[in-house]
């Protein structure tokens, strides 16, 4: 297999199109196509499934082209060294977090520190682990910060490990309540019992869980007993509400790095005394892809919201 026949595959699997991925590579569609059946031959097995939809990997074609994505950004990265042209000394950076808001000042900081030099910089967000990790298992993010909660942190771990991605920990953080100055608990002590909530309307901050199993409400208990439930995806949205009416906020923050971090809110944070449930904050990467220097300086930048 030649390097180019690599692309070729990543390219169709992309575009899901042979006659559109023959017009991004500048070559005709026949060379192309026979390009993909000498590969199929080579290897011994179908790499695409030809349906009315378009170009599909099959399993193991899937499999090869996620490992030649590898090839691919590494051989990319060897280019961007020997090359003598301007793009050469551009940054680039790729982080992708799951459901982390908390980390949004650090990106701001980062592209305000490398405004006026070449870069090339994208922070994702992604609302299921099942969508981030095939980005981070085909390097196509640098790094990225997960949050797990505690039934789930030891099984999410292992599948982790099981795609040959590191994982780190970052720290363990309680869950706790929220809630403004409508809600009578604002003037009441810094710690309560769940059941303190249950005449109150609960509003969870992120994107909606696949499963209400999955959501924060239901495995705390508290939807089993509150006044109603409301989801939202919008932080300034999520923060409004908390501080215009009495519903009441879950967060997986420590209350001190939450009062340091929104030390403009006017919100109370109450920490739940009968709660066993806590969530494990980590960073994630590709066992083969090292870290770059502008990629480690924004994790140091992370680390430090712990």
């Amino acid at each position: 297999m030649k390097i180019e026949q690599a692309f070729y595959l990543i390219e169709i699997a992309d575009t899901g199109s042979l006659s559109q991925a023959a017009r991004n590579l500048y070559i005709t569609q026949p060379n192309l196509s026979h390009a993909v059946k000498q590969l199929e031959a080579e290897t011994g097995f179908p790499i695409f499934l030809r349906t009315p939809d378009g170009m599909v990997p099959t399993q193991e074609g899937r499999r090869l082209i996620e490992q030649l994505r590898i090839v691919k950004r590494e051989f990319d990265h060897v280019q961007s060294i020997i090359s003598d042209r301007p793009q050469a000394t551009q940054l680039t950076l790729r982080v992708a977090t799951l459901d982390f808001g908390r980390a949004t000042p650090v990106f701001s900081e980062m592209i305000h520190r490398y405004i006026g030099i070449p870069i090339k910089f994208s922070f994702l967000n992604y609302s299921t682990l099942e969508e981030l990790l095939p980005e981070v298992k085909t390097c196509q993010v640098d790094f990225a910060v997960i949050g797990t909660l505690s039934p789930s942190t030891e099984e999410t771990i292992s599948k982790l490990r099981d795609s040959s991605i590191e994982y780190h920990k970052l720290a363990d953080t309680p869950i706790c309540a929220i809630v403004g100055p409508e809600n009578p608990l604002f003037s009441g002590p810094d710690e309560q019992p769940l059941s303190a909530f249950y005449p109150y309307t609960v509003i969870q901050h992120g994107n909606a869980a696949e499963e209400p199993s999955r959501s924060l409400p239901h495995i705390t208990g508290l939807s089993k007993h509150c006044y109603g439930e409301v989801h939202v995806n919008n932080s300034q949205l999520f923060y409004q509400t908390i501080e215009t009416t009495s519903a009441v906020g879950l967060i997986a923050y420590a209350p001190i790095a939450f009062q340091t971090q929104n030390d403009g809110r006017n919100v109370r944070v109450i920490r739940l005394t009968d709660c066993e449930i806590t969530a494990q904050f980590g960073w994630i990467k590709n066992r083969r892809l090292p870290l770059s220097d502008t990629a480690a300086a924004l994790l140091h930048e992370i680390i430090k919201l712990f």
